[in-house]
């Protein structure tokens, strides 16, 4: 079974990192109640060591089983939250959704 995952990588201001790791804390708290058809969220400080990372210091991945729980979760008051928090805490942020696939 496919899942949609929704993966975002963050680039905060010079300075801003704890307070981007407060905000998906923050996210986290703030969706512990769940949102129908969302399996998992998680997030995290990069930790890659390649130098390929330019400048983007977080990540989050959230799996959905279907486009209606990514749209739950992309309008529960939490996420919505964030959303405005960001615009003031990042520079730049990149997203990718894509529907999983895995090996046989």
């Amino acid at each position: 079974m496919s899942m949609l995952e929704h993966y975002v990588v963050f680039r905060p201001l010079p300075g801003r990192e704890p307070e981007l790791a407060a905000a998906l804390a923050e996210l986290g708290a703030g969706l512990a109640g769940g949102v129908a058809g969302m399996s998992d969220l998680t997030w995290g400080a990069n930790t890659n060591r390649s130098g390929l990372d330019r400048g983007f210091t977080h990540g989050c991945l959230g799996r959905f089983e279907d486009r209606a729980a990514f749209d739950r979760y992309w309008h529960h008051p939490a996420h919505e939250r964030f959303m405005r928090a960001l615009d003031a805490i990042c520079e730049d942020r990149f997203a990718l959704d894509y529907l999983s696939a895995s090996a046989p």
